[in-house]
């Protein structure tokens, strides 16, 4: 109801209405109260007299008179005849309101068809609405101080036609988001586009570079020669002028200008006569960019001389268009030209990374199948797969920050540093030890390498898994079940100095089937188009259903479909250890002569202390030595084998059994810390030996001859320990292995002393 009443108030016909009804109905009110109040006393005091006198009567002789009857009925009267006054006043008010406002309202209605005929700033000086009547005198004063407004008004605005006009031209004047080849095909077209705005005779830019003087005449149509000749000398004679208004140099006044002429269309322009009074120009005394220095425009519109004030203001944004345009041309052809060189450097650059480090420098073994899918032609994402000379097979999957050349420039110093490691032989702690050491060396501190190792080690029967800030590697059943996932434990590579850096990896047993998926963060990250990422459950439903039909294609393609792009936002890496088919390398046998190629005899022997023990990898210096020497294939690995094998079960079985009074861990016994698994064990045992302990390997091989007259054997390796605690190396069944692959193994002095040796054949 309120909302009702503020609404209707806001009208002039109901604000007159509302306000003689509230005037009327106060009046009623309050006449009427007081009146019937009065009228009630006085009656009341005449009926207190009256019955004053008749009390004075006898009882018989008294009149039945009921005054309160009598006062009831002439109150009504009294109101009801107020009342119906009231109601004719209000009809006469409503009557009156409303033929005083129809009249306003035809005024107001014909003030607005006036208003919605002013076009120009002409018809708004014109607009006059002093003979309109709007009934009073306020409303009429009103009207008339708008009018007196509006003829102010059209003095200071300008024309809307000459607004319309440079809005036009501005439109034109705007330099596009796109490839600009030809400066001259790109004028014209400006040129054109400005003949639909602002009709023109023609159109001259003047160029200058290197003192030379060009101007180039855009025409509207096909005109003659001595139109030509006429137009030519009317704007020579403005250079010249404008040459001498700028006080330059009068040497520049006979500077010879060259004159093109351009048509824009086939038109031709019949009786065309160039006038001064019709020419714009805009000159600067310096060329600008793209070494245009002045502009001109003759078109019959600029007798306007309003249009022509605001034309003369626009060829300043005109002149420095085709200035950038003609710029920008030239810089196209180099950008193109820069590349052009600069494609041909990145795929040299590429071939060399792709085709060279990664691909020569990766091992091609059956049961390991991997892809990479790269969001630029550079990627960020490698996997390696090396087989180590031990037997061992490693597999790096590493992804450097960034995306692109500076991805694939972060990463390129641990593809050397893996390959280098692996084919000596190093162990996997030794290996991420090395790549870390490494990267903190070349990188800034804003770079690493987050990186997943794996070694596959048939000889042990074990799998070793390193993840340093990679999404989890995930072990499957031969269905593709998901069995166990190994998380990120570690910092990624190049962030931890060697001191806080742990390089000890997760084990377990070499399976006989099943699979190992390592991946990037690119593929589980890839987003679609509702911003929604693919997902690590979404992976696993995949390999579930693909897991033993192509898994690696499958995959990658379901992340590109389901994002619906054909090029990854991030490099995406997947690759596949099929643990059922892996290629192990065959095992070694005493079948093929080693003694043969062995033309000069050698001994080599290292012995290393303390700490040394766990920080240097010894089968990897022997086969560097071995490399050194020429040795061939068959006795590098035998040799590593064998090195390998006795350095590993000594420290097994000798080191890590010392007594606990010689060896303190944390202040606390080793033997203490039950909790502890095989490698924790290990490696605070190694690092915490103190340097009264060493551990000596000598190698010796003599060659053939010496061999068949000395009965020598052909190779001796030894390995030695100066620890005194009884070792059970002395047992029989001890060395199996290493029997397996020697002539004779001889244990000495309590199990701290072991000499291997084979005489021709292995």
């Amino acid at each position: 109801m309120i909302k009702f009443f503020l609404q209707k108030v806001r009208t002039l016909r109901w604000f007159i209405f509302l306000a003689i009804f509230f005037s009327a109905s106060i009046v009623f009110i309050g006449v009427t109260g007081i009146s019937s109040a009065l009228y009630e006393s006085l009656l009341a005091e005449q009926a207190s007299n009256i019955n004053q006198q008749l009390m004075a009567l006898p009882t018989e002789n008294r009149p039945n008179i009921e005054l309160p009857t009598i006062t009831a009925k002439v109150r009504l009267t009294y109101i009801s005849t107020f009342f119906i006054y009231s109601l004719i006043l209000l009809v006469v008010a409503f009557i009156f309101s409303h033929f005083a406002i129809r009249r306003i309202n035809q005024s107001i209605e014909e003030f607005s068809q006036q208003i919605n005929q002013i076009k120009t700033g002409q018809d708004l000086q014109n607009f006059n609405p002093s003979n309109l009547n709007f009934i009073f005198n306020e409303l009429n004063q009103a009207f008339n101080n708008i009018s007196e407004l509006a003829r102010q008004l059209g003095r200071v605005l300008n024309d809307k036609t000459l607004l319309e006009v440079k809005a036009s031209l501005l439109s034109k004047l705007v330099i596009r988001n796109t490839r600009l080849d030809n400066w001259d095909q790109y004028t014209h077209g400006v040129f054109e586009d400005i003949y639909k705005t602002l009709p023109f005779d023609f159109i001259c830019v003047q160029l200058t570079k290197d003192g030379e003087q060009n101007l180039n005449i855009y025409w509207h149509g096909k005109t003659n020669a001595e139109t030509k000749l006429k137009v030519e000398q009317l704007l020579t004679k403005q250079i010249v002028d404008a040459i001498n208004a700028a006080n330059i140099n009068a040497a520049n006044n006979n500077t010879l200008i060259k004159i093109t002429h351009y048509y824009l269309n086939e038109q031709a322009m019949d009786d065309f006569k160039p006038q001064s009074q019709l020419l714009i120009s805009h000159l600067e005394k310096q060329p600008q960019i793209g070494c245009v220095q002045g502009v001109f425009i003759h078109s019959t519109a600029m007798q306007d001389m309003a249009l022509r004030l605001r034309i003369n203001s626009i060829l300043n944004v005109l002149l420095n268009l085709l200035g950038s345009s003609r710029a920008i041309s030239g810089y196209t052809q180099q950008l193109e030209t820069a590349i052009h060189l600069s494609e041909q450097e990145n795929a040299m650059a590429a071939d060399v990374l792709y085709g060279h480090l990664l691909i020569k420098n990766t091992d091609t073994l059956a049961g390991i199948h991997y892809k990479i899918c790269s969001s630029s032609r550079f990627s960020g994402d490698i996997i390696q797969v090396k087989r180590s000379p031990s037997g061992s097979t490693f597999v790096l999957v590493a992804d450097a920050t960034g995306h692109g050349l500076s991805a694939t420039i972060t990463i390129m110093p641990i593809i050397s540093v893996f390959n280098a490691m692996v084919q000596k032989g190093y162990q996997l702690p030794f290996i991420l030890n090395e790549m870390n050491k490494h990267l903190l060396k070349d990188l800034p501190d804003d770079r690493f390498v987050a990186a997943i190792l794996i070694e596959i080690d048939p000889n042990h029967n074990e799998i070793s898994v390193w993840n340093g800030a990679m999404p989890p590697v995930l072990q499957l059943n031969q269905q593709g079940e998901l069995i166990k996932s190994f998380n990120s434990k570690n910092m990624a590579l190049g962030i931890l100095d060697e001191t806080m850096f742990n390089s000890t990896p997760d084990h377990l047993s070499l399976p006989l089937d099943g699979h190992l998926i390592i991946y990037s963060d690119g593929l589980i990250e890839q987003e679609n188009k509702k911003q929604h990422a693919f997902g690590t459950q979404k992976l696993i439903e995949q390999l579930e259903k693909k897991i033993n039909n192509d898994p690696i294609n499958s995959i990658i393609n379901e992340v590109l479909d389901y994002a619906e792009i054909k090029q990854p936002d991030d490099d995406i890496s997947l690759c596949q250890i099929d643990l059922a088919n892996i290629d192990s390398e065959k095992k070694l046998t005493r079948k093929t002569p080693l003694c043969h190629d062995l033309e000069t005899p050698f001994e080599w022997q290292i012995k290393i202390y303390g700490q040394q023990i766990a920080q240097q990898s010894l089968p990897a210096l022997c086969n560097e030595f071995m490399q050194v020497q020429g040795l061939s294939m068959q006795v590098k690995r035998w040799a590593f084998s064998i090195v390998h094998q006795l350095v590993q079960t000594v420290i097994d079985t000798n080191f890590l059994k010392l007594s606990s009074d010689k060896i303190k861990v944390l202040n606390l016994d080793i033997e203490e810390k039950n909790n502890w698994d095989y490698n924790q064990k290990k490696h605070f045992a190694l690092y915490n030996l103190s340097n009264h302990y060493y551990l000596q390997l000598k190698f010796q091989g003599n060659t053939q001859d010496t061999c068949n007259q000395a009965k020598n054997p052909c190779f001796i390796i030894e390995i030695s320990d100066n620890l005194e605690n009884p070792s059970s190396l002395m047992e029989e069944n001890s060395l199996a292995n290493i029997r397996a692959l020697a002539d004779e193994v001889i244990v000495s002095k309590q199990g701290h002393h072991i000499q291997v040796s084979i005489s021709s054949s292995q």
